[in-house]
């Protein structure tokens, strides 16, 4: 079950403006096993959904984002992401392996916006994040180093009739240092099988990923359609037995009421 509410977390960029939204949904979801599985689960499950941005603090899907410092169109700030885990019994490339734990990454954010700043709707920005990544099964916990992943941020949220829309899109690279890699892609000599070869991480580029989500509001209604596409193609891990492709997709649907909207 904590699986399936940290997995809702990551993947509903629902966008609205300053105020709190506290509120009930459902959802379902299609997610790879990791970036360059050719398997995938799909998850049916209710949440529950919190949303606030102001100019001190924004709490968002995976962002708990803390505003360090401000100097113009320039601002520094905390946020927070991960991923979810993956039980090797279920994964074919991974079977007789170790499960990948739910991983936790944490660090400073710096974005400079074109348009806007982080507590409007309408903003356009980029962002530099550099966060440490921690896995964890919640009985103990352990570093599996850094994730650098720039992208370019646009958000909109405007009004047709009684309709609110929040589109947002976002185009960024992926990378990370040779630890995390070799935690998702790296392959032991007691892991090895005729299809698995042995192979250890490397740092670098870890592909290109586009998002794109819109949330409509009405009433106390909020439904909300969320894609994201990664293509892996010359990542730094291309080499390792477990990529079996390079274009994956996470596709999403929600629907949520609302109890509070201020």
């Amino acid at each position: 079950m904590l699986k399936r509410f940290v997995l809702l977390g990551l993947l509903f960029p629902i966008f609205s403006h300053a105020g709190l939204e506290v509120g009930i949904g459902a959802a379902t979801t299609y997610v790879p096993h990791y970036i360059g599985s050719d398997e995938a689960e799909i998850f049916y499950l209710p949440f529950p959904y919190l949303r606030y941005r102001s100019e001190k603090i924004t709490i968002d899907r995976n962002l708990i984002q803390g505003n360090l410092w401000r100097s113009g169109n320039w601002s520094l700030e905390m946020s927070l992401g991960g991923s979810v885990k993956v039980d090797s019994d279920k994964s074919t490339a991974r079977s007789g392996m170790d499960d990948l734990d739910f991983i936790i990454e944490a660090g400073p954010a710096l974005h400079y916006y074109f348009l806007g700043d982080r507590s409007e709707d309408n903003a356009l920005f980029i962002d530099f994040p550099l966060r440490a990544a921690i896995s964890t099964d919640f009985t103990g916990a352990d570093h599996q180093g850094f994730t650098f992943n720039p992208r370019v941020v646009w958000r909109r949220g405007y009004w047709m009739g009684e309709f609110e829309v929040r589109p947002q899109m976002s185009l960024g690279l992926r990378s990370a240092d040779s630890k995390f890699h070799d935690y998702f892609y790296g392959v032991d000599l007691k892991d090895v099988t005729a299809q698995r070869s042995e192979y250890s991480g490397k740092a670098g580029y870890g592909g290109i990923q586009f998002n794109y989500s819109t949330a409509v509001l009405w009433d106390n209604w909020l439904t909300a359609g969320f894609m994201r596409y990664v293509n892996s193609n010359g990542a730094s891990f291309e080499d390792s037995s477990l990529i079996k492709q390079d274009d994956n997709w996470v596709v999403g649907f929600a629907v949520a009421y609302l109890f509070a909207d201020e």
